[in-house]
């Protein structure tokens, strides 16, 4: 799947859409266009929901308790 996105020096590009959290992390990109809600975002004034990468969580593993494996 690509997203419409305006880069800050104005140039308009369609990207895949798992480049475009780095693009936004990198300051980068200055739009995106949100399909969903047809309007074009702003990156660093519309809310933009962020993606944390798997070793950024610093809670504690949840989804794994109560599992075990047997090795029969």
């Amino acid at each position: 799947m690509a997203i419409r996105v305006v880069y800050n020096d104005n140039i308009c590009d369609t990207i895949p859409v798992y480049i475009l959290q780095v693009g936004i992390e990198c300051k980068r990109i200055k739009l995106f266009y949100r399909e969903s809600e047809k309007k074009w975002v702003t990156v660093g004034t519309d809310p933009v929901r962020k993606i944390y990468a798997k070793d950024c969580y610093d809670g504690p593993e949840r989804r794994l308790i109560g599992f075990t494996t047997s090795q029969n």
